[in-house]
């Protein structure tokens, strides 16, 4: 078998532009993967890596010769012995789909090719509920929404109390808070835990908004709404300044989603920087890079709660890397998207939880085919 071509397919869905690359075959299987770097901007850097990395490193090879192919693309491109999330997209793309053809080969789910299921379910968190609630600003809206996300079932939730927009670029604060502003964005904390229970799980997002001392500062004022983690309080770019928050902060740090390889996550895991990683599967290497990343933090006893706020090719991809992975915790979660979002694949696992938990799937490869919806149009659009 070997690879014939490779196409990219690039879909708006709200505020993000989704990526998708499928790898056509000599014997007509077709693999789908995907990699969408989310938010505004680089999807179509990465859409152009795909491009690139699949005409210098995959045609004509054998799309089961998967190790190989990463190895061609890391090594052989310049860029990719030191390389970028965008960069990092591409080859992440067409690793999901050559996994994809394998599983389709032999007539297992991926899953089963990354040495069987450590479970039979995953337990989810749910993401991107409180959209109205940012609008709306009242710790009362707040605790509403998450209400409701606790009557879908769901026993984990994440939110962003810092945003004051929910277009991400539009609603982002200052590094430095100033402190008399301070008990809105507490007070949101709290307004959720108590209208959860003591029993649901809280994941606080910050999207690495703040610097040191303010993420410290209101990490401590978090403390007594028992959070699960502190996502993101600064941005991933010092391993040291994360460690002081770390350091000096009773919640359990979680970060990882703009790190890429097991290279990026090195010092990151080696200096106990972190108490849960966040790969994203669509931009650190893939599906066996990820779980690489994620043998690395586990023996350091680390957990790993994949980040994905993509498309539902992305969503397929990792949850079989979760089912194999035995470090595994928790999966980030977008159970509100719109049908026209779900209704880009066939079987779109989103909508399938049962009681914010999902089942072992079972159909070959990654169990999602692209439909017209996402094969007919180029709907790319600008986002500000």
């Amino acid at each position: 078998m070997k690879v014939t071509n490779v196409t990219t397919h690039l879909i708006n869905s709200a505020w993000r532009n989704l990526v998708f690359v499928r790898v056509h075959t000599d014997e007509g299987v077709i693999g789908t993967g995907e990699c969408t770097p989310v938010y505004a901007t680089g999807a179509l850097a990465t859409e152009g890596a795909a491009r690139e990395i699949a005409t210098y490193h995959l045609l004509g090879h054998d799309p089961l010769d998967i190790e190989a192919f990463y190895d061609r693309a890391y090594r052989e491109s310049f860029w990719g012995r030191n390389p970028g999330v965008l960069f990092m997209g591409g080859v992440s793309g067409i690793e999901h789909a050559l996994w994809d053809i394998m599983g389709k080969v032999l007539n297992v789910p991926v899953w089963r090719l990354l040495g069987g299921k450590c479970r039979d379910r995953l337990r989810l968190y749910a993401n991107d509920w409180y959209r109205d609630a940012i609008a709306e600003g009242t710790s009362e809206a707040y605790a509403e929404a998450a209400k409701k996300v606790v009557d879908d079932g769901f026993t984990a939730m994440k939110f962003d109390p810092f945003m004051e927009n929910s277009t991400v670029a539009a609603g982002i604060p200052p590094k430095h808070i100033d402190g008399f502003k301070d008990s809105a964005i507490v007070d949101r904390v709290a307004a959720v835990r108590e209208a959860v229970g003591p029993d649901i799980d809280i994941i606080i997002e910050v999207h690495g908004w703040l610097d040191v001392r303010t993420a410290i500062r209101f990490g401590r004022k978090f403390e007594p709404f028992n959070p699960m983690a502190y996502e993101e309080p600064i941005e991933p770019s010092n391993v040291d300044a994360m460690k002081k928050v770390s350091d000096r902060v009773d919640i359990p740090i979680a970060s990882g989603e703009r790190i890429c390889t097991r290279y990026g996550f090195r010092e990151y895991i080696e200096q106990q920087a972190l108490d849960i990683i966040q790969p994203d599967i669509g931009v650190c290497g893939g599906i066996a890079e990820l779980r690489k990343i994620a043998a690395h933090a586990e023996t350091y006893h680390i957990g790993i709660a994949p980040h994905n706020c993509n498309g539902p090719v992305a969503t397929a991809a990792t949850i079989h890397a979760d089912f194999a992975t035995s470090n595994f915790v928790i999966q980030e979660w977008f159970p509100y998207e719109s049908p026209e979002h779900y209704g880009l694949v066939d079987h779109p696992y989103e909508p399938t939880h049962n009681n914010g938990y999902l089942d072992l799937p079972d159909r070959p490869g990654l169990g999602v085919e692209l439909t017209d919806l996402a094969l007919a149009h180029n709907t790319y659009k600008a986002l500000h």
